[in-house]
């Protein structure tokens, strides 16, 4: 006869998802299946219904209880390790006490070698962002023990700890040190831990770790030479030289960084250091000079440009070079300091006139130079020198920005011998210093608007303007001489103006009146020249 009756081992899986999986089972009960399972480990099956159910038991007691025992469990009981993980981790999503979260982590920190899912897990789990400060401390613990870190691993932990406490940004720094390289990735995710206000230990950990580097690729010039222009540590900077010179081959940043601090840094040691290295270098080729001048253009360190430009000026004869420095001042010339200014001037003067791209650059920055006695300074470069038909527009675009009269004067002077009718752009020009009545040249324009009145449309408008509301005679005959060219319409009522107006000279009214009675008028224009004649005294002016 077949013997039915099950051993109790064997039934006990099945009790363990019946009890405790059930919201409804007692207490009492539960502790005593969860007793019974520990005397019969041996069972697969009973570890296997212990971990089916940890994930599914809500009441936290009972699911306390499972997991400090099975957290305690050797894990050479378990023919298949995956399982007891797995559980671990459902859990660990599941809790939301932070304590038992943080005991999890360190539990699965400790088995970390023997599930490659773990890894992945502590990973994903440094880049959320709403761990405590000890499930954080955990996780990157846990990554800091891994005997050899990949780049992703670290490059994830540098970033996320940027702006983390200390104790987070070490740890994070000890992960990204058992990367065997450090790819450009990581020197840009190294590079905000070396900021001054993060701690002296951190950075120099870093500092020292490229020091004893026997090679260094170039983009590492982007980390160490803010330390050498911004860290007020004497050491700092002297690790940072150290970690220069294992960068081969050296770039024009490098090369400018050794000229600054052999000359500007306040320690005599980290001078001398830079001169020293600054020995090692082969002589800088030209491609090396021009691409120096470059960084004209892009370098905000006030010592560092003067410096540059100190580098530049024997060699100036170079046409890529000084174009290059024509170019960075011509892009911002705002941002030169009086010193800088003054070197750069001086180093492009020879060359104005005589090189049409310097000369042009040197132009076109004046429109950009916040103070006057710069703008005046590069005019007197220029003035004489340039050839005014090849960079007319530039002059003309530099008289209408000018506030400064003495400049204004300058800039028309250069113009106002100009023909307008080979250089039709300063027609408008004139047309609005001569309708402008502050202006200080508008004789002048009137004088050369009158000669091509019958060339512009613009013109006509301008003289009358003049002739209707001005009283200077001077400026009121040359207008009106241009007014009455043949090919000029003419206006009564811009002619009767003048022959109205008592302040200006006679012999200018008189030719008003002359070229009205050459016009066809109507009745009311007879009517209204009769009434301005009547209030005339006899003989001041004819009419026949």
């Amino acid at each position: 006869m077949e013997n039915s009756t099950q051993r109790p081992e064997h039934a006990l899986p099945g009790l363990i998802r019946k009890v405790l999986g059930s919201p409804h089972s007692e207490q009492v009960i539960k502790a005593q299946i969860i007793q019974m399972a520990s005397q019969n480990l041996h069972v697969p099956e009973v570890t296997t219904a212990l971990l089916e159910v940890l994930p599914l038991t809500k009441d936290k007691e009972t699911r306390d209880q499972l997991l400090r025992f099975l957290s305690a469990l050797n894990t050479s009981r378990f023919a298949d390790t995956g399982a007891l993980f797995q559980a671990l981790l459902d859990v660990y999503r599941q809790e939301k006490d932070r304590d038992t979260r943080t005991t999890l982590l360190y539990r699965l920190q400790e088995s970390i070698h023997q599930d490659p899912r773990l890894a992945v897990f502590f990973v994903e789990l440094s880049g959320q962002e709403n761990l405590s400060e000890q499930e954080r401390i955990a996780v990157q613990d846990t990554l800091a023990s891994l005997p050899v870190i990949t780049e992703d691993i670290a490059l994830a932990a540098l970033l996320k700890n940027v702006n983390a406490p200390t104790i987070l940004q070490l740890q994070a720094i000890e992960i990204a040190e058992k990367c065997p390289s450090w790819s450009a990735q990581m020197v840009a995710g190294l590079q905000p831990y070396l900021d001054v206000k993060n701690d002296r230990g951190i950075r120099f950990r870093i500092l020292q770790r490229l020091a004893a580097a026997r090679l260094l690729e170039p983009a590492y010039a982007d980390v160490l030479i803010p330390v050498l222009r911004t860290d007020n540590d004497v050491l700092a900077r002297h690790e940072a030289l150290n970690a220069l010179s294992r960068i081969k081959p050296w770039n024009e940043a490098i090369l400018l960084q050794l000229l600054w601090s052999s000359s500007h840094d306040g320690d005599a040691g980290i001078r001398s250091q830079a001169l020293a290295l600054q020995g090692e270098q082969p002589e800088r080729t030209n491609e090396q000079l021009i691409s120096m001048a470059g960084l004209l253009a892009t370098d905000r360190s006030e010592g560092v440009r003067l410096t540059l430009l100190q580098q530049l000026k024997p060699v100036m004869r170079i046409a890529e070079i000084r174009n290059k420095v024509a170019t960075a001042f011509a892009g911002n010339p705002g941002v030169f300091n009086d010193e800088e200014f003054n070197q750069l001037t001086d180093m492009l003067a020879p060359y104005a006139g005589r090189d049409e791209q310097v000369s042009q650059l040197l132009l076109q920055s004046i429109k950009d130079l916040p103070s006057t006695s710069q703008r005046q300074k590069v005019l007197q470069l220029l003035i004489g020198k340039i050839s005014l038909e090849k960079m007319l527009d530039p002059v003309v675009q530099l008289f209408t920005r000018e506030h400064n009269e003495v400049l204004r004067e300058v800039l028309f002077n250069q113009i106002k011998a100009l023909s307008v009718s080979r250089h039709p752009q300063l027609v408008d020009i004139f047309c609005a210093e001569l309708t402008e009545p502050g202006s200080p040249f508008r004789v002048t324009c009137a004088g050369i608007l009158a000669n091509a009145a019958e060339l512009y449309a613009q013109i006509p408008p301008a003289l009358e303007d003049v002739l209707l509301y001005d009283n200077e005679r001077e400026l009121v005959r040359l207008c009106l001489d241009g007014y009455l060219r043949p090919g000029v319409d003419k206006k009564f009522d811009v002619l009767i103006q003048v022959v109205k107006n008592e302040l200006i000279d006679n012999a200018s009214r008189q030719k008003a009146l002359d070229a009205i009675l050459k016009l066809s008028l109507d009745e009311h224009q007879q009517e209204t020249m009769a009434n301005a004649l009547s209030g005339l005294k006899p003989g001041t002016l004819k009419t026949s």
